[in-house]
């Protein structure tokens, strides 16, 4: 896909958004890769898949703190931009459909997102968890959109 080079003052914000998302997505993915099992707990309450294929369950469990550390890090680079932000544009389409899912059904489900640092959404998932996340996809889509910005590995093709 190929762009026109964005000026410093647009290149610059585009890549503090960048690097923050980047940030906030290898934070997430800590939290859960120390917890893996407490992870798979969260994933497994949200009984979106049958109790027969709980190897689902356990694989949902293992990749998606993996991609979104993948995703994160290729952020903060700079690098493939546009992939690591598309990769979390469709786990989060996901993470909001999963939400409306257990809303839907009246479940009363952790999210274990963050771990212990579900800030500001607390308690079981519900409108605040959406929001978060229909935030959070709105600024991969921009990462998406504008590309790297300034400082990255990616700028050379921007």
């Amino acid at each position: 896909m190929s762009t026109t080079r964005l000026s410093p003052a647009i290149g610059v914000p585009v890549a503090i958004v960048r690097l923050v998302l980047g940030g906030l997505f290898i934070f997430a993915a800590s939290m859960k890769l120390q917890d893996i099992q407490g992870f798979a707990f969260s994933v497994a309450a949200f009984d979106i898949f049958p109790k027969s294929a709980d190897h689902l369950t356990r694989l949902v469990a293992f990749a998606v703190p993996w991609a979104e550390l993948l995703a994160g890090l290729l952020l903060i680079l700079g690098l493939w931009t546009r992939a690591a932000s598309a990769i979390l544009s469709v786990l989060l389409l996901a993470f909001i459909a999963g939400i409306v899912s257990v809303m839907m059904r009246h479940l009363q489900v952790s999210c274990g997102c963050f771990g212990r640092f579900e800030v500001p959404c607390t308690g079981p998932v519900g409108p605040c968890h959406i929001a978060r996340n229909s935030v959070l996809l709105a600024v991969s889509l921009f990462v998406f959109w504008m590309g790297p910005g300034t400082f990255a590995v990616d700028r050379q093709s921007d």
